[in-house]
C-alpha cells in the first residue's frame, strides 16, 4: 500500500468516536484527510486497480468538479464515512495493519 495512504489511516485511528462526539478538532482532521485521500489516491497508478470501483470513481468526479459529488463531500460526515470505508477496505484485505 501506498506510503501516502498509510499515513492517512494511521492519522484517521485519531478519529475514534467521530459520529457521535463530533467536535471542531475532529471535524478538521477529517477534512484535511478527506483532502489528502483524493490527492493521494488521484496520484496512484497501477495500485489503485485493487481498490473497489467505487473510490476509483469518486476520485476521478472530485477531481473533474461534477457539481453534485461535490455538492456531497460538502458534508463532513460524508467525507468521514469515505475515509472510513477505505480504512475498513485497507483492514479488511490486510493492506493495512493497525499498529499497537
Amino acid at each position: 500500500m501506498h506510503s501516502c495512504l498509510i499515513k492517512i489511516c494511521e492519522e484517521f485511528e485519531q478519529l475514534s468516536g467521530f459520529l457521535q462526539d463530533q467536535t471542531p478538532k475532529k471535524e478538521q482532521i477529517a477534512h484535511k484527510l478527506f483532502l489528502e485521500f483524493m490527492e493521494c489516491f488521484k496520484g496512484l497508478k497501477e495500485e489503485k486497480l485493487q481498490y473497489p470501483k467505487e473510490f476509483i470513481g469518486d476520485v476521478r468526479l472530485y477531481h473533474e468538479q461534477f457539481p453534485p459529488l461535490l455538492k456531497k463531500f460538502e458534508d463532513i460526515q460524508i467525507q468521514y464515512l469515505m475515509l472510513s470505508d477505505f480504512y475498513d477496505f485497507a483492514r479488511l484485505t490486510k493492506k493495512y495493519t493497525k499498529k499497537r
